[in-house]
């Protein structure tokens, strides 16, 4: 079983960010106010804090957060057998994927199509999927998810960048992976939502079965009140 816990940021008002802010760490506080735009710091401070929220959920107990990177810049938790999470944001929503295995998450915003990338980035398939709408509404609602979809996938494996976004296939209808070959990757599932109306949500893992749950401020408050 996946968990998806997202939060509305535009929901946090002044008073409520400062709250939120003092509950993170220093590292995490540095880097929140080194943000220009006050919606990044938000970003960034809710991150940390739907990661404490999911290991208490988790777990049941306060867990100190303590983080490593693997070579191509992914995060884990150090030491903890049994938790894996992913974190993505886009727009006014932030989100976290966490279970027992592997997993990959991407929120994005339903934006234009780029016809530029698709054609750079994307397969034959995949383009076809996209080129195929009847409206523009459509197109950018398939482009969407077709990278959600991608990105979901680059982040579960967790190498980043260094797999090329045209090396492999994502099947929006059937929730698939195919290679290079052709060959289908039999035991990576994908899950694709419309969130929100103006998002997608996609999930890469090798689990079938995913709860999403928005989690309110209030939620978020009395957790730290808890602390």
């Amino acid at each position: 079983m996946i968990f998806i816990n997202c939060i509305d940021i535009s929901k946090i008002n002044s008073d409520n960010y400062q709250m939120l802010r003092q509950a993170v760490s220093n590292e995490r506080r540095m880097r929140a106010d080194r943000y220009h735009f006050i919606e990044d710091s938000k970003r960034s401070i809710c991150s940390e804090l739907l990661l404490q929220y999911s290991l208490f959920q988790t777990f049941g107990r306060f867990i100190e957060i303590d983080t490593a990177y693997n070579e191509f810049g992914k995060p884990f938790m150090k030491d903890m057998k049994g938790f894996s999470y992913n974190i993505s944001h886009s727009g006014k929503w932030v989100v976290i994927g966490f279970g027992e295995n592997e997993l990959g998450i991407d929120i994005e915003e339903i934006y234009r199509g780029r016809e530029d990338i698709a054609n750079k980035f994307f397969t034959e398939s995949e383009k076809k999927f996209i080129f195929a709408a009847n409206n523009e509404e459509e197109a950018k609602r398939s482009f969407t998810q077709i990278w959600t979809l991608k990105e979901s996938y680059i982040k579960y494996l967790g190498t980043g960048l260094s797999t090329m976004l045209d090396s492999f296939s994502v099947n929006a209808i059937e929730g698939v992976v195919v290679d290079q070959d052709g060959v289908i990757q039999k035991d990576i599932r994908l899950k694709n939502y419309r969130f929100n109306e103006d998002y997608y949500l996609s999930i890469c893992s090798t689990d079938e079965e995913v709860e999403i749950r928005e989690i309110m401020l209030k939620d978020l408050i009395q957790f730290i009140k808890k602390k």
